[in-house]
């Protein structure tokens, strides 16, 4: 009997302990489930994390969709350029009376609201102190713009080479910044223009991918009016170089003596802080405004030579204001970009540190699309520069 009691003393710690291990081992197993189902790629943190993200994505997306809604029915129907005040916190997206599309920046009221972009849009500064009056043009971008005879045409975003007709030279004409240009098939200097990380001796861009890709996203951009103005009027011996800023207004003097360093310094500097950049007249801006204005070109008796290819059209240098002669190199509301100053640009060339655009009231034989060498220290009465606005 003593034995039969000893013997169920031992079963029963036998069970016991196998009942412990097999507890533990559920243990395990449930912990590794857990631990499995918790993480991982398809474990429950990291679904919560992806279904955060994905929510984060979706009000943003939500976000650009409405705002994308509000600027197509501001386009169409809800705003027009005549309501636009310049107290706008945000740039507005809009379009003429012909359904061209036009944004105008935040800050800046339309002058001329019952134009078309073939009269040349203009905005004009009301909300920025330092260059409250600045006026701009806009320089459409894309395909289908319309002309008030319903014609329709198209403005590519390129740097461009023109024949002596005006037309466009495709083969020599490029795409990209870093793409040699000549002006001509014997021509052995080329032009190119200077990336981020370029160590290029002229001052080039503040982002020229940021501006081609923002421009083709807008629409357009926005060249200055006039050639760049200030305050106080330059001369060769008052070319003060702490002068930091400039307007673009047709009743102050013209900011001549100016090194491209320093162009390119006051127009990066024009605007900061805001919801668009200010720049100095890059090679795509420049001739893709020249294609613009040749496309419209409605000058009375400078129509026999295309505007690309236009020479000195005045001779006689205008410091402060507009020449009196303004209708000879005034298209789209854009005034002298073959007269009065020669115009420093962000490119530069293989032979010189830097590249000038147009004639000025000098250059007989040269002509509005033209490029020109120079060094960065080079400056005189006739040379100036020409601000621009992207979005």
């Amino acid at each position: 009997m003593k034995k039969g009691k000893e013997i169920l003393k031992r079963k029963e710690k036998g069970i016991t302990l196998i009942a412990l291990v097999i507890t533990i081992i559920v243990l395990l197993i449930l912990a590794g489930v857990s631990i499995a189902m918790l993480t991982g790629e398809n474990g429950i943190l990291s679904q919560a994390q992806n279904a955060k993200n994905k929510t984060e994505e979706a009000q943003v997306n939500e976000a650009n969709a409405l705002t994308n809604y509000e600027q197509i029915i501001n386009a169409s129907t809800g705003v027009n350029l005549g309501t636009i005040t310049g107290h706008e916190v945000t740039n507005t997206v809009t379009q003429d009376s012909l359904g061209n599309r036009v944004v105008v920046p935040a800050g800046f009221k339309v002058v001329n609201p019952n134009d078309n972009v073939e009269d040349g849009i203009i905005i004009e500064d009301v909300s920025h102190e330092a260059t409250a009056g600045s006026q701009f043009v806009w320089i459409p971008v894309g395909t289908g713009i319309k002309k008030k005879d319903n014609s329709t045409f198209n403005v590519a975003l390129r740097r461009y080479v023109y024949k002596e007709d005006g037309t466009i030279d495709t083969t020599l004409s490029k795409t990209e910044p870093t793409d040699q240009l000549n002006n001509s098939p014997t021509n052995s200097i080329y032009y190119t223009e200077g990336l981020n990380n370029s160590s290029t001796i002229n001052t080039h861009a503040k982002d020229i991918e940021a501006f081609i890709s923002k421009v083709k996203s807008t629409g357009g951009y926005y060249i200055a009016r006039y050639e760049a103005r200030t305050k106080v009027e330059r001369t060769a011996s008052t070319n003060n170089e702490g002068l930091t800023q400039i307007t673009v207004k047709p009743d102050e003097y013209l900011y001549n003596f100016v090194t491209q360093s320093q162009a390119a310094s006051l127009s990066q500097n024009m605007y900061v802080g805001t919801n668009f950049t200010s720049d100095l007249m890059n090679s795509y801006a420049w001739d893709t405004a020249i294609y613009f204005l040749q496309e419209c070109d409605d000058r009375d008796g400078e129509n026999n030579i295309p505007y690309s290819r236009q020479g000195r059209v005045i001779s006689v240098f205008a410091p402060k204001g507009t020449n009196n002669e303004i209708t000879k190199d005034q298209i789209c509301n854009v005034f002298d970009m073959a007269s009065n100053c020669a115009e420093w640009s962000t490119e530069t060339s293989s032979v010189s540190d830097c590249v000038y655009r147009s004639s000025g009231y000098f250059g007989v034989n040269n002509y509005t699309s033209a490029r020109f060498g120079a060094q960065t220290n080079y400056k005189t009465d006739d040379m100036s520069f020409r601000p621009i606005l992207y979005l």
